[in-house]
């Protein structure tokens, strides 16, 4: 692991956890295409996704069209304050950073500022949760000049996606223990102000001694022709059943 914080090596990691989190540095600007970026409005631009993904799956209906949307919104500041915390030691400008929409997906990131901080893991996973809470209130403002969208809703969905990064770090470190993680879990959950419920869908996998996370809530999919319930969903019936068995 390095000693330092780099945005090169930032942006290696993203694309070594997903090709489609490409990300470059540069000074905020003017956009030529559509992009979200805080408090630059930006509602139009979010509905653009939201109608995008309603003409690819009208038999989804409106509820699935928002949580989709929402999660484009939110996946790729939560998937880069953990790279950055866990991999690069430090934590750019994430709440700043620029989203690029590419119709019905929003996909690859500009950093518009060189300012990183450094320091211990909890000090930076604080700061995360605080800016990322200020960032994701704002997109959903923004939402809510078209649709009703409850702080409710995206808190739920908030904390499944942080909970959800936490089981990945397992797959990309599968030395650190199940308690460090679910630690982990505890300080994101506090510092982003997120509910605590959520953690009970945090569990250790008795036959594989990992981590395997039930969500709180539930993304929809199913609703779109050809699609399933996911592995982690709450709707799942085993999923229902490891989570009484566990009350």
């Amino acid at each position: 692991m390095n000693t330092s914080f780099s945005f090169d090596l930032l942006f290696e990691y993203s694309q070594a956890v997903s090709p489609s989190l490409v990300g470059k540095l540069g000074a905020s600007e003017h956009p030529t295409a559509s992009t979200v970026t805080f408090e630059h409005a930006c509602s139009a631009d979010i509905k653009g996704v939201y109608d995008a993904i309603s003409k690819c799956s009208p038999e989804a209906k409106q509820a699935y069209w928002l949580t989709r949307t929402w999660d484009l919104l939110s996946w790729q500041p939560i998937y880069l304050s953990f790279i950055s915390i866990y991999g690069c030691n430090g934590l750019p400008d994430i709440k700043g950073m620029t989203q690029q929409i590419k119709g019905d997906f929003i996909a690859g990131y500009q950093i518009n500022s060189e300012i990183y901080r450094e320091g211990s893991q909890e000090s930076l996973i604080n700061l995360a949760g605080k800016e990322l809470g200020e960032l994701f209130e704002f997109y959903r403002s923004e939402i809510g000049s078209w649709s009703r969208i409850r702080p409710g809703f995206t808190r739920f969905l908030f904390a499944d996606a942080i909970l959800n990064c936490i089981v990945k770090i397992q797959h990309f470190k599968p030395d650190l223990p199940n308690e460090y993680l679910i630690q982990q879990a505890q300080l994101w959950i506090e510092a982003a102000n997120l509910p605590e419920a959520a953690l009970t869908g945090l569990k250790i996998n008795p036959q594989t001694n990992r981590l395997h996370l039930v969500r709180t809530s539930c993304c929809l999919v199913y609703k779109c022709d050809d699609r399933e319930l996911c592995g982690d969903c709450p709707k799942l019936a085993s999923n229902r059943q490891a989570l009484t068995n566990e009350c």
